[in-house]
């Protein structure tokens, strides 16, 4: 009956798309991403620039290490490039970009710190991944831009993830995870 049980969880978690954390997972949780985005477009016909995230804040809530939970906010940083996706509609944010991202999550033991590559894909609202976070983000108002007279420059967003850790986590000392 518990192999009918694990069997059934694990066909019906797939079409749903959601993901299951190694058995040797050191942390899992659902995380909210808050702040500002800035873009820095390239003043040449090139349709590429670089990006950069901050202020923002990540809070979570899951456990880290075990018994550990995560708790409260931590400060979350980003930079990397983009490239301007061919819409052929005139559209304004649709970017795929690549760079890095450094976040630090409170926990009961020690703050969990990461240093990692990070990718994403925006047109209107994005999918963005990194080794430990999978999410979903959504730019809001306020915008500097219009898309129209003025390319977008810095907007705020608002993301939701899923952070699943499957390799040693180090404490905030200096260490990465």
């Amino acid at each position: 009956m518990k192999r009918l049980l694990a069997f059934a969880s694990a066909v019906l978690a797939v079409p749903l798309g959601i993901a299951t954390p190694p058995a040797d997972a050191l942390g899992a949780g659902v995380c909210t991403i808050t702040g500002t985005i800035n873009f820095d477009p390239q003043k040449s016909p090139s349709a590429e620039g670089a990006w950069s995230i901050g202020p923002a804040a990540i809070a979570c809530q899951g456990l880290s290490k075990g018994p550990e939970r995560f708790l409260g906010q931590g400060p979350f940083t980003g930079s990397g490039s983009y490239s301007v996706l061919p819409t052929g509609t005139g559209g304004c944010l649709h970017q795929v970009g690549t760079g890095t991202v450094e976040y630090t999550v409170p926990t009961s033991g020690n703050p969990l710190h990461v240093k990692e590559a990070h990718q994403f894909v925006l047109a209107g609202a994005g999918g963005f991944t990194t080794p430990s976070l999978r999410g979903s983000f959504q730019q809001t108002p306020p915008f500097e831009g219009d898309c129209v007279t003025t390319p977008v420059t810095r907007a705020t967003f608002v993301a939701q993830a899923v952070l699943v850790r499957d390799v040693p986590i180090y404490p905030s000392e200096g260490g990465q995870g």
